[in-house]
């Protein structure tokens, strides 16, 4: 009898099991990464080498890829390096008189995120990919508005959409 109960409860986790399973569909997205603008923050941290204050700007994206080929592992972007071919593309606005014009920083902003999906397995995959740009004080103007456009590449070579992010305010601690 108690041999019988564990076969019955065993056979219903089984049959459960199947049922959840098959519930599931596997989302189909497009093999071109799609992203969608999410949030921006500033947080104000001390840099650790000169003791200056500095805004760090986090910038939030949702993305969906059919294939799952986002991010680079670490061989895959040294070569990308060598060849300048960023897969996260920061292009930046800077607020003067009212508007807004594209600012070209001594140092590019572009750069790379690593591998979202580590298993090889080819598929869907979406998320949030965070990615931080640092702003030391000294070198930052006063009250300084921008505004990103981002833009990225997967590792078969495709773009994105291009996203806009909101406007974020930087070195504006009181004095």
């Amino acid at each position: 009898m108690i041999l019988l109960k564990k076969f019955r409860f065993l056979g219903t986790l089984v049959v459960l099991f199947w049922v959840l399973q098959s519930c599931y569909k596997e989302p189909e997205f497009d093999a071109v990464p799609e992203i969608s603008f999410q949030s921006i923050r500033r947080e104000i941290r001390v840099d650790q080498f000169t003791g200056a204050n500095k805004d760090s700007v986090i910038i939030s994206l949702g993305f969906r890829d059919g294939d799952g080929d986002l991010g680079l592992n670490e061989s895959e972007k040294a070569l990308a390096e060598a060849r300048l071919n960023y897969n996260y593309i920061v292009r930046v606005f800077r607020r003067r008189n009212g508007q807004f014009t594209e600012f070209t920083p001594f140092l590019p902003y572009s750069g790379y995120f690593p591998r979202l999906r580590n298993d090889n397995r080819i598929g869907p995959i979406e998320g949030v990919l965070d990615y931080s740009i640092d702003f030391p004080h000294p070198f930052t103007p006063r009250n300084d508005s921008l505004k990103f456009e981002i833009q990225i590449q997967d590792r078969t070579g495709n773009f994105s959409n291009i996203v806009e992010t909101e406007v974020v305010i930087l070195n504006n601690l009181p004095r």
